[in-house]
């Protein structure tokens, strides 16, 4: 073995210990696709370059449209011509895309909005690595998608379970896991063992880790209804009170630093990660479209990705500053905002 071969064994086998026994088999999805893109593109290419030890397959988006939600403030529409430049690039990138509609309370009448079959049709056509997928929040979405591009992996949102009325329950999972490729586990379920160890597929569902909303979230269905409503009448002062008001009753981003409690959130300690691991669950997703802006996404990127023994943290610690980094870097380009316009001396 030369020199060089030498080196490269001794680096594989320093990740491998870097990564330890934490979520070995498991696979990753990472949203905020269409929304930090420039964020997400610079932290992904510097994790896939450090070996296997960081295995994302895919990344999960919203496109702002009346099937989708936004839980922050209503987005314009994006020209179509940046949505397929997105997925060519993350093509390139050897990542597959999901492409969220994570409105469970669809009218209707919006069944037949004419923009959503060509978001779907791009997301098949310009999938040549054969990763791409769609997940929809509702039935109805489900069989408007299989009329529209059959061959197309369908995953069930979680917002779908969050619409449920009636109680969710193994037997529930079990039938929506023999309609769907996936479903995503309502982010309080992941923290019930007795839900998840009675499911026959494990390796069919999805877990979010890093869901933000609070485990015992008394109005996490009208919350949802309300953005949907929100969607329809963007212009509506009045819902935005509502949210106001609704939020506010529940208190979830109220901090108080004397009564912090580590399981008051949907975010997965380490421990519940690694025991539904142990149950045969395969799919973690790393979740963006709550947040505000993209730092607390790149942060829960870091965090939820890097196993954080003691042993490790001097090196997570050193993987999370060197991507970080990235972001500072020289540019050789003067930013402007007249780049995406062309002048012409033709009119």
């Amino acid at each position: 073995m030369n020199t060089e071969s030498a080196q490269q064994t001794n680096i594989a086998a320093a990740l491998d210990r870097l990564r330890g026994d934490y979520l070995t088999q498991a696979s990753w999805t990472v949203g905020g696709a269409f929304r930090f893109d420039h964020s997400l593109q610079v932290i992904l290419k510097t994790l896939l370059q450090i070996g296997n030890i960081f295995p994302v397959s895919h990344v999960a988006g919203v496109m702002p449209c009346s099937w989708s939600l936004d839980w922050v403030a209503q987005r314009r529409p994006i020209p179509l011509s940046d949505y397929t430049n997105t997925l060519e690039t993350y093509a390139r990138m050897g990542l597959g895309v999901v492409l969220v509609f994570d409105n469970p309370f669809l009218p209707d009448e919006l069944l037949e909005d004419s923009y959503i079959p060509l978001l779907v049709h791009e997301l098949y056509n310009r999938d040549r690595i054969r990763k791409n997928a769609v997940c929809v929040a509702s039935d109805k979405m489900a069989a408007r998608i299989r009329t529209i591009c059959p061959k197309l992996p369908l995953y069930c949102h979680d917002n779908r379970l969050s619409a449920e009325m009636g109680k969710r329950t193994p037997a529930l999972y079990n039938k929506l896991a023999a309609v769907y490729d996936r479903v995503r586990l309502h982010p309080t379920d992941a923290t019930r063992p007795s839900i998840y160890e009675a499911l026959e597929q494990a390796g069919k569902f999805e877990v979010v880790m890093n869901d933000p909303c609070l485990r015992t979230c008394p109005v996490r269905r009208d919350h949802l209804r309300l953005l949907a409503q929100m969607r329809r009448e963007p212009y509506n002062p009045e819902l935005m009170t509502q949210r106001s008001n609704l939020i506010s009753r529940t208190a979830c981003r109220i901090i108080n630093a004397h009564s912090l409690q580590q399981k008051a959130t949907c975010n997965l300690t380490r421990s519940e990660a690694q025991a539904l691991h142990r149950a045969g669950f395969r799919s973690f997703i790393i979740r963006g479209s709550q947040f505000r802006n993209e730092m607390t996404l790149l942060w829960d990127i870091l965090r939820c990705l890097q196993n954080d023994t003691p042993e490790t943290s001097n090196k997570a610690a050193l993987i999370a500053t060197s991507v970080m980094a990235e972001f500072g870097k020289a540019s050789f380009t003067l930013p402007s905002g007249l780049k995406r316009f062309s002048f012409s001396n033709y009119e």
